[in-house]
């Protein structure tokens, strides 16, 4: 009788991000300070899924469970239970091991995830002694492939549950339209302040070639009628164009989907972006791109090739979204010229952003040089290793300062610039107008469709947006764009009545929170069960319970 797994994240309720739900990155990264106009995310745990789907042998994977919702599945008897946890939920997860110890004792206890990557000296304290069976420091897939005498090297499947965005007085829970691929691991610009980075010695290891990728972004169109996009989780995709040009080749080459359809989000360094001319990303499907902007001042190898302000300008005026984050914790930021760092981030005016503080992990050379010079805060816990958590000293701002500096970064994006949505509209008609002008047939025709679809799912929330601008310059940013949505489109009525509905929705939004805080909307628990992999289908190879529903508790006030 082959062994059953249980995978489990450590369990929920998790402490707040700055006042968000530690789960939500739209809400406190990418939308974050945007009032009316703050996304909030439908994530999920992709590592448990992808060690769950390349194992021959049944498992559960459980996300977000409270303590009772883990204790009962350990009646269930598992010989191995493999818990993935994060830095800031160590205290967690030491109770989630002591708790199997005493309720399923014959089960092997091994845990693993970014937490065991950034804390591998953890598991050799004391307190640590006998609680678990096992540590993961590797990749995840071939550690539990050798823990059950099964083929380390075999093939990879990915076929990962669909992540969303919503706004909450839209919809009470975001329906998934996102695919998720997982590419490949590593990089090799070994930024000195990356984790992912060193946990492969600066290295890059393909899961997914070219041909697996286009497989599975089909599997996800042919399965779901919600379908939008597919991430690519890769720390610097583009950086690998001949496989980046495979891809754009075999979606081009598509018949039933093609550049209508199959577009993608990933990762890609000003030095990755600076291979390629303009129309090639366009061609090969790249539809957003997280850059890595960091700081203006900085010499970091993956900022070299053009600069940053003609990257977005570029991008953005072939209809790619951005996203781009900045990093406050950088020695040579000072009083005197953090003003000028952040005029010109704010310029760069990305789709997207995040805004973080620096974070100091232990496993990192840049750790041990501040804990040389002492600046490693004396006190520093678990819960502080996060992109907002006091984990360095720096020598010209505290604290404190650091968090009002990246708050009034945000505050200035969305009053220059205005909301996420609303730019993504923009620079979709951008990508319409440009793919109309092309010499290239396919740009002419399916990418310019696929740019006029993305347009017309946001341009009902154009009226609002307008209404609601957060200042002049937003506002007649906006009512230009509005002229050139009509210019360029026939406004239906059924936009219209859409149009109008959401204004009323959004005023009746705005005066619920005059009077009371926004809902803080937390990952509701899931269970997933993978059987044999025999049994497994190819389009989706587990079944999903919601035991209970999505969890909405009163946001409280950030400390």
């Amino acid at each position: 009788m082959k062994p059953r797994v249980l995978f489990s994240s450590t369990c929920a309720p998790y402490d707040q991000m700055l006042g968000f739900a530690a789960t939500d990155h739209l809400a406190y990264r990418h939308t974050r300070g945007q009032g009316l106009f703050t996304l909030y995310g439908h994530t999920h745990i992709s590592g448990l899924h992808l060690m769950a789907q390349n194992l021959s042998v049944p498992s559960v994977v459980l996300e977000n469970p409270t303590v009772e919702d883990f204790l009962k599945e350990l009646t269930e008897g598992y010989e191995y239970v493999a818990i993935s946890f994060k830095v800031r939920h160590t205290g967690r997860l030491l109770e989630m091991c002591e708790l199997v110890r005493k309720h399923s004792p014959k089960s092997k206890i091994i845990v693993g995830g970014y937490g065991a990557i950034c804390g591998p000296k953890l598991f050799q304290t004391k307190e640590w002694a006998g609680k678990t069976d096992a540590v993961c420091y590797s990749e995840g897939i071939e550690f539990m492939r050798k823990v059950l005498n099964e083929d380390p090297k075999g093939e990879i499947h990915s076929r990962l549950p669909k992540e969303g965005a919503g706004l909450p007085w839209l919809t009470p829970r975001p329906v998934g339209t996102t695919g998720i691929i997982l590419s490949g691991m590593g990089c090799t610009m070994r930024c000195p302040f990356c984790v992912t980075s060193a946990f492969t010695n600066g290295s890059y290891i393909e899961v997914s070639t070219a041909e697996q990728i286009l497989q599975q972004m089909r599997s996800y169109w042919e399965s779901s009628p919600f379908m939008n996009s597919i991430t690519l989780y890769d720390e610097n995709f583009l950086d690998h164009k001949e496989k980046v040009d495979d891809l754009g080749r075999r979606i081009r080459d598509d018949r039933d989907y093609g550049l209508r359809k199959l577009n993608y989000a990933a990762f890609g360094s000003i030095s990755a972006i600076s291979k390629y001319d303009p129309e090639e990303l366009l061609l090969n499907g790249l539809d957003m791109v997280w850059i890595g902007v960091e700081s203006k001042f900085t010499q970091l190898k993956k900022r070299s090739g053009q600069t940053p302000s003609d990257i977005f300008r570029t991008l953005h005026s072939m209809g790619i979204k951005t996203i781009g984050s900045w990093i406050l914790g950088e020695d040579f930021q000072t009083p005197e010229n953090i003003d000028d760092d952040i005029n010109s981030f704010v310029n760069l005016d990305p789709t997207f952003q995040q805004m973080s503080l620096m974070s100091v992990v232990p496993p990192l050379p840049l750790w041990q040089k501040m804990k040389q010079e002492g600046r490693i805060p004396a006190g520093v816990s678990w819960k502080d290793y996060h992109i907002y958590g006091k984990t360095m000293n720096h020598p010209h701002f505290t604290y404190e300062q650091m968090l009002a500096i990246v708050d009034s970064a945000y505050h200035r994006i969305y009053h220059e610039n205005g909301p996420a949505l609303m730019k993504s509209l923009e620079v979709n008609l951008n990508g319409y107008e440009f793919c109309l002008r092309s010499r290239h047939t396919i740009l002419r025709e399916d990418k310019a469709e696929h740019f006029k679809q993305k347009a017309s799912s946001y341009y009902p929330l154009l009226q609002t947006a307008i209404a609601c601008a957060p200042s002049r310059r937003v506002k007649s940013r906006l009512e230009t764009l509005e002229l050139r949505y009509r210019n360029l489109f026939t406004v239906t009525a059924e936009e219209e009545e859409i149009a109008t509905l959401y204004l009323k929705r959004a005023e009746k939004e705005l005066n619920r929170m005059s009077r009371e805080a926004m809902p803080l909307r937390e990952e509701p628990f899931r269970r997933y069960t993978y059987p044999p992999q025999s049994e497994r289908l190819a389009t989706r190879p587990y079944k999903v319970e919601y035991p209970g529903p999505p969890s909405m508790t009163p946001l409280k006030k950030a400390a």
